[in-house]
């Protein structure tokens, strides 16, 4: 199973710095949205997305979703936790 990681920091936050060097002393791979280096459209763009997750629009945040690769029942289920009956 892939998972897809997402980091919303500040370039100058101290915070938003440990986070980053935890996931790559781990050897996550991630993307990074350091908000506060983005462009006009770009920044409003990515302020819009972090507020869908996190309205107090607080740094760090981080996001880890779950993706599943060919055709696995239960990884499926798990992931868009459908119980059975």
């Amino acid at each position: 199973m892939l998972k897809r990681v997402r980091l919303y920091s500040l370039s100058t936050c101290p915070v938003c710095k440990k986070v980053k060097e935890f996931l790559k002393n781990n050897s996550i791979e991630f993307e990074l949205i350091e908000v506060d280096t983005l462009e006009g459209g770009e920044q409003w763009v990515a302020l819009k997305e972090l507020r869908k997750i996190n309205p107090n629009e607080t740094f760090p945040t981080l996001i880890v979703e779950k993706a599943t690769v060919g055709f696995d029942e239960n990884s499926i289920k798990r992931i868009l936790e459908i119980n059975e009956s």
